[in-house]
């Protein structure tokens, strides 16, 4: 028995110990281990970008939207830029304040125009009197500031400047990239949606229809309102619209009239929501009415997200990303992708739980590098989880970005 112990003790010290020539643990590099974290699964930007990396005068500051990657969906470094107070220029929310050239009372040339009380201000450098500021302007259509959704530098005074806290439950990002609304919750993202921001035309010469990005607070839940559809004739209805800029809003698609066969007048979702992932406003943020597999939609933000006028109540903070410059890459072959031809025989899945599909044993993973094979290659992305684009129409949308 004695023998028997020795043998079993040698094997376990053979198997436990590295064989000559490896190295130890703590600095052995395992190359094929794979470490990514969930969302470097997804497209990212071939190069990131900061808001402040071209600016003349430079920040140092931490857990900064004017100093952080846009794009990147890193939850821990977009929460802390989610749940940072704002800086706002403190008056009335439907006007706006032109940013002087130079910190002179008498100067009349203007570096850009900002949104009092719900658009955030990069502060660069504080004075007595005036402070040098950073933002993307919010010039109108019509404005004597002809400085549309760009990124500028000017001196605003000093005592305009106003900080105020932010919801510390909810945050929405915005990427006008990728044309998609990220809800983040206590730190994690919750749920994607569709959204479509402005679309600036060259050929109809509208630059104010351009989205400006930068930071925001949802000022106001303002309702529904009518609007003039893209051929001028029919009516679109816009329903639950919160304020975040002037006149930029955050609202659901809007809905079209139709008369069915029978002369009774109906509204209709389907000619805008094609539009859903693509720039297609006047310059508000329309969202998805359809529910993602977490429940979420339009209607929802409106009933759960914080107005900071009620009493307790701090404002939801928004980020907008800048597509100007950017390019976005194939997400990664092995993303899990989803099919049920039982349940919807057109489209793809991010989510088994998808409201098209259920949660079904008869549900197909499949990955998004076999997203062309025959058995998947007439599939359309769903318009309710908005799984990542197939390669070709990330192209498409990298060389329709032309800003």
């Amino acid at each position: 028995m004695p023998y028997i112990k020795r043998i079993i003790a040698l094997l376990l010290i053979a198997i436990l110990l590295p064989p000559a020539g490896i190295a130890e643990e703590e600095d052995f590099i395992w190359e094929d281990e794979d470490l990514s974290a969930p969302e470097t699964l997804l497209a990212t930007d071939l190069i990131y970008h900061t808001p402040n990396e071209n600016s003349p005068v430079k920040c140092s500051h931490t857990d900064c939207y004017w100093n952080t990657d846009m794009g990147r969906l890193d939850e821990e470094t977009v929460w802390k830029v989610l749940t940072r107070p704002v800086t706002v220029l403190d008056g009335n929310q439907r006007h706006q304040h032109k940013v002087r050239t130079r910190p002179e009372e008498d100067c009349t040339e203007y570096a850009g125009c900002v949104t009092y009380a719900s658009q955030g201000v990069h502060v660069l450098e504080k004075g007595e009197e005036w402070t040098l500021i950073e933002a993307y302007s919010s010039s109108v259509e019509g404005s004597s500031v002809k400085v549309y959704a760009e990124l500028f530098q000017g001196y605003v005074p000093t005592e305009l400047l106003k900080e105020v806290p932010v919801d510390q439950t909810y945050g929405i990002v915005i990427d006008k990239q990728q044309q998609r609304l990220y809800l983040f919750r206590e730190g994690k993202l919750y749920t994607t949606m569709l959204c479509s921001t402005g679309f600036y035309n060259p050929k109809k010469k509208n630059p104010w229809n351009e989205t400006p990005a930068g930071e925001f607070l949802m000022i106001s839940w303002t309702g529904d309102f009518y609007l003039k559809g893209e051929d001028g004739d029919n009516t679109m209805l816009c329903k639950r619209a919160i304020r975040i800029n002037d006149g930029i809003l955050i609202h659901e698609v809007p809905m079209i009239p139709r008369t069915d066969s029978s002369g009774n007048k109906t509204w209709s979702y389907t000619r805008c929501e094609r539009y859903l992932g693509e720039k297609a406003s006047h310059g508000c943020i329309r969202v998805q009415q359809k529910k993602t597999p977490e429940g979420i939609n339009e209607e929802w933000l409106w009933k759960n997200l914080s107005d900071g006028t009620k009493k307790g109540k701090n404002y939801t903070k928004v980020i907008i990303w800048d597509d100007a410059g950017r390019e976005i890459g194939y997400p990664d072959d092995r993303l899990e992708l989803y099919y049920n031809q039982k349940r919807d025989s057109k489209h793809y899945h991010s989510s088994r739980n998808c409201v098209m599909i259920r949660t079904s044993s008869k549900t197909k993973p499949f990955t998004y590098g076999e997203l062309e094979d025959k058995a998947y290659k007439k599939l359309e992305a769903c318009p309710y989880c908005a799984p990542q684009l197939r390669q070709s129409e990330i192209d498409l949308l990298n060389k329709k970005n032309n800003r």
